[in-house]
């Protein structure tokens, strides 16, 4: 954002100059060629070429600024390592594991007992699986 601002005000400031060269300019274009009365070319003044030289102040403000906004822009600073101070120590982490273990069961058809799939009688009514 600060960064658009910047340019934004270098190019307004750039573009304002040349507005003032160029109005300047004409000025002084159509005073000097307005036609001599009795000999003696008429006389401009110091206005034409007063707002010429504004207009090149102003352009070198702004490529000054322009420059100066460049060469100021954030810096990014690295910290120092210290050969001589070891890093931390980082500690392991300790992960735990848990086994979950399921058992499949089957029921019995005259009692209805559950037994494990293994069996081969029915634990409730001792009938064969």
């Amino acid at each position: 954002m600060a960064l658009a601002k910047g340019v934004a005000r270098v190019v307004a400031l750039i573009l304002v100059g040349l507005a003032f060269v160029v109005v300047g300019g004409t000025i002084w274009g159509v005073c000097a060629s307005a036609p001599q009365v009795n000999g003696v070319a008429p006389n401009c003044g110091p206005g034409p070429a007063a707002v010429i030289a504004l207009g090149i102040l102003l352009i070198l403000v702004g490529i000054g600024v322009g420059v100066a906004s460049a060469y100021s822009g954030p810096r990014t600073i690295y910290p120092t390592m210290d050969p001589a101070i070891p890093p931390p120590l980082v500690r392991p982490v300790v992960v735990q594991e848990t086994i979950v273990q399921q058992t499949v069961e089957v029921r019995c058809r005259y009692c209805g007992g559950l037994n494990p799939v293994t069996a081969t009688k029915c634990s409730s009514c001792g009938a064969a699986l």
